[in-house]
């Protein structure tokens, strides 16, 4: 590997190090990640032009061919500098910065949130079929999380109120799934969407774990400054439990033990309580639709 960085980066002298799959090491001063991206090329390419009007988010270092990205045993890597401290975020890290709706970001849209979530169903439901056998727990517990996702898909198709002009597409995350700074501003972790996007999913962040106070989910949403339409997306997309899908995901691709579902199976109902709590501090600061069984 140092070979390899000093052949396609220009380096020299590297002393780089490995963990989890990733590779590090620092050069004049500066901290460089080689991180492995499973996000396409028209995706990475359409992060690159955004990443240079980021500042704080690390910055992408383009290879000797004036590429981002790099093949490492037919894998693609991308290069990051570190661009900040590894200190926790907060409710301040999550008021993002708008962006202009331009053919060249339209690769990272993912505001369309009905569709993606009907599409994550019909694939779980073929997928059960060749997996059930297999994972006893998971097949056992599927079918609780696809009904919430169901649920969101029809809060969401009910909204009542509509768009304000403070509803526009901003930097967004695929997943905030740490309070650390370091990998919240990793820029492979980019979409663009509703700034509802990244509050909900901190929001679940806190509660896998097990973060949260009302105190610190009021604070979080009373100044996230959202319309009246901006809290309907966000309590939406609360009802949709992406942090069951994403364990679901690795441990039928191998990568984790079914036991690690437990934890989230077990807290269904500290979850239909928090989901509660939120709909009572977003309701008293403006009037949303409720579930009837919350």
């Amino acid at each position: 590997m140092k070979n390899f960085l000093e052949y396609y980066y220009h380096f020299l002298n590297l002393t780089v190090h490995e963990r989890k799959g990733y590779y590090y090491f620092e050069y004049h001063h500066h901290y460089y990640i080689f991180l492995y991206t499973n996000r396409n090329g028209d995706e990475i390419n359409a992060i690159y032009r955004l990443n240079t009007n980021l500042k704080k988010y690390h910055k992408i270092i383009l290879n000797r061919n004036n590429s981002p990205i790099t093949y490492f045993h037919g894998r693609q890597y991308v290069l990051l500098r570190i661009n900040c401290q590894n200190t926790n975020i907060d409710y301040l890290d999550l008021k993002a910065q708008r962006v202009a709706l331009d053919k060249g970001i339209i690769p990272l849209l993912r505001n369309n949130w009905v569709s993606l979530i009907e599409k994550k169903i019909d694939y779980l439901e073929y997928q059960r079929e060749h997996i059930k056998s297999q994972y006893q727990v998971l097949d056992e517990s599927v079918d609780y999380f696809i009904g919430m996702a169901e649920n969101s898909i029809s809060y969401l198709n009910h909204m009542v109120s509509k768009p304000t002009d403070t509803d526009y597409l901003v930097i967004s995350h695929r997943r905030i799934c740490s309070s650390k700074k370091i990998f919240f501003y990793n820029p492979l972790n980019i979409v663009i969407d509703h700034k509802a996007r990244d509050i909900s999913e901190y929001l679940k962040f806190l509660f896998v774990e097990n973060l949260y106070d009302y105190n610190t989910l009021n604070k979080i949403i009373i100044s996230s400054g959202l319309s009246n339409y901006g809290y309907q997306l966000l309590y939406g997309r609360m009802l949709y439990p992406s942090f069951y899908f994403d364990i679901y995901e690795k441990i039928i691709n191998d990568r984790e033990v079914e036991s690690s579902s437990y934890s989230i199976i077990r807290r269904t109902g500290e979850y239909e309580e928090y989901l509660e709590m939120i709909y009572k501090i977003i309701n008293h600061h403006t009037k949303i639709p409720s579930i009837d069984w919350i």
